[in-house]
């Protein structure tokens, strides 16, 4: 009988407590051309007085086997697989995650759109990092 073991590594694409001010855009990328994939949490938090807007967040990914590219909005470069929004309540917390698959090469994260007030965002992936079979 054979045991498939997996490695795993946090790794930080948002740093928690990082505030996307009123009208501003936060991103943070990863690269993945080494990695097998894994598991992405993010978290939106209003405060006390909620945003006029809700800030919405985008998942992006490069098709790109070099480098990672510049964090930039969708386009020519970055493709969106996936957005949600937070909400306009005075300090609520959105949380969602999504499963990154082993073909992403480079990943992004975006939060943007809130006006009125900051929200903050985090993001996190559990990247698997390797697997062995003994």
């Amino acid at each position: 009988m054979t045991t498939t073991t997996l490695t795993k590594t946090p790794r930080t694409i948002i740093a928690a407590g990082t505030s996307n001010s009123a009208g501003g855009t936060t991103r943070g990328t990863v690269d993945l051309r080494t990695a097998q994939g894994g598991i992405l949490t993010v978290k939106l938090t209003n405060g006390g007085t909620g945003p006029t807007v809700a800030a919405t967040c985008n998942i992006l990914i490069a098709h790109d086997s070099g480098t990672t590219p510049t964090a930039g909005s969708a386009g020519a470069t970055w493709k969106t697989i996936w957005s949600f929004a937070g909400t306009t309540t005075n300090s609520a917390i959105t949380e969602q995650s999504i499963e990154v698959g082993p073909g992403v090469m480079h990943l992004e994260v975006e939060v943007t759109g809130n006006t009125g007030q900051a929200v903050t965002c985090e993001a996190f992936l559990s990247e698997i990092t390797s697997a062995s079979t003994v």
